[in-house]
């Protein structure tokens, strides 16, 4: 996730802001439905909720081990396997650089429509509205602030370091993925914050709604849409989002299961047998 304007060719800023507005507008139908709420106020439904609880769940052995081959993943493509994907990326399938804006933009869209839908949520008090989406942004949060130091930190070049997305000789350099200077370049590829952020969210949705079950899964395949936009796009190396993907899997989970210890998302699942073979199902909860 580059946190300077790099990227361009990107959609104007009206077609952005329609679809955080419709996004925004969305929740806020939901969070408005009926007049009644199953309780009288809101516990612990905010973006800063759980923290302790977050923290403990972190220091687990699955979300430790992510975190730990997050670490460690950039050193087993060390080697010269970061170099080789990029060229596969770029010579052997149809990846460009910029290949489309929709993978950039996709987390900071979201980002500020669940921002919306949550100040909505709070106006109309709306306490499950809250649950769905107060995991989402602690986990989007925290991942954003734990990727912008480790890419301070250890300075990784991007892939095009600088030169120019047309030049014949962009790919000539494999000893760019092993260029890394801590602390003195600024905002380094290493991990990819868009890919991060991501999947955080999209753990942090699965771990605190499991009674969904397979539904739960459903930002997952959004992640991955945008992490391959990342590689396709030339904007990062593939350890970068390997990274990024473990290290957004470990927080989004720890937050998300915090939630679902805490709150649960109220609501029942009826399941009624059809005449002959088969069965229903359907879940219900207040709004």
């Amino acid at each position: 996730m580059r946190f300077s304007g790099r990227n361009r060719g990107q959609p104007a800023l009206a077609a952005v802001s329609g679809r955080v507005f419709g996004l925004g507008l969305a929740l806020a139908l939901l969070a408005k439905a009926p007049a009644v709420h199953a309780e009288p106020s809101c516990v612990e439904t905010r973006p800063w909720s759980r923290l302790p609880s977050t923290g403990k769940n972190f220091v687990r052995p699955v979300p430790l081990s992510l975190t730990a081959l997050a670490v460690l993943t950039p050193f087993g493509f060390s080697t010269g396997g970061d170099h080789q994907l990029r060229l596969v990326a770029q010579r052997d399938a149809f990846g460009q650089p910029n290949l489309e804006p929709v993978s950039v933009w996709t987390p900071y869209v979201l980002g500020a429509g669940l921002l919306v839908g949550y100040g909505v949520s709070v106006v109309a008090d709306s306490c499950a509205a809250q649950r769905v989406l107060a995991p989402i942004l602690q986990a989007g949060l925290l991942t954003y602030g734990v990727v912008g130091l480790l890419k301070l930190g250890t300075g990784r070049q991007w892939p095009n370091g600088g030169m120019d997305p047309a030049a014949s000789d962009r790919l000539e350099q494999p000893e760019r993925a092993r260029d890394y200077a801590p602390f003195q370049r600024g905002i380094g590829a290493w991990p990819s914050g868009h890919t991060a952020v991501m999947f955080a969210g999209a753990a942090a949705f699965r771990a605190s709604n499991p009674e969904l079950g397979v539904l739960s899964f459903v930002g997952y395949p959004l992640a991955l849409g945008v992490a391959s936009g990342m590689w396709l796009g030339d904007h990062h190396w593939t350890s970068d989002i390997v990274s990024g993907a473990l290290l957004g899997e470990a927080i989004g989970s720890s937050v998300g299961q915090s939630f679902s210890t805490a709150l649960g998302v109220p609501g029942e699942l009826w399941v009624a047998p059809l005449p002959g073979s088969g069965f229903s199902a359907q879940w219900s909860t207040l709004w």
